[in-house]
C-alpha cells in the first residue's frame, strides 16, 4: 500500500503493464499530472485513487495504456515497432506482478 505522500515531481509513472508513461510534473492534494511527451499531447492529471503501488521512484497505475480514460495521446505513441520507444523489442514491456514479499517482479 502507499501513501499519497511517498509521490513526489521526478518520478516516473507506469500503467500496469510496465510501460514508462512519462514523469510527474506536479503534485497537489487530489493527485498528480504526468508531463507531455513521448506519450501524451499535453499534461495528464492522475488521481491517487488510479495508483496500484510505488516501487521506488516508479509509481505503478491500475490501468494499462490503452485504457487511460481521455487521454490524448502523441502521435507514434503506440507505435510498438519503433525501435526508439522501445529499444531491442518490438512488443510491450513484460507485465509487473507483486511477488509474495509485495515486491514487484516481471511476470514470466
Amino acid at each position: 500500500m502507499f501513501k499519497p505522500t511517498d509521490i513526489q515531481r521526478g518520478m516516473t509513472v507506469r500503467d500496469r503493464d510496465g510501460e514508462a508513461l512519462g514523469g510527474i510534473v506536479a503534485v497537489d492534494p487530489r493527485g498528480f499530472t504526468i508531463g507531455k511527451g513521448r506519450i501524451f499531447e499535453r499534461e495528464y492529471p492522475v488521481r491517487f485513487s488510479d495508483v496500484a503501488d510505488l516501487d521506488g521512484d516508479d509509481v505503478y497505475l491500475r490501468r494499462d495504456l490503452a485504457s487511460l480514460p481521455g487521454a490524448t495521446l502523441a502521435a507514434g505513441a503506440l507505435d510498438l515497432e519503433d525501435d526508439k520507444c522501445h529499444p531491442g523489442t518490438a512488443n510491450r514491456p513484460v507485465a509487473y506482478t507483486h511477488d509474495l514479499t509485495g515486491a514487484l517482479v516481471p511476470m514470466e
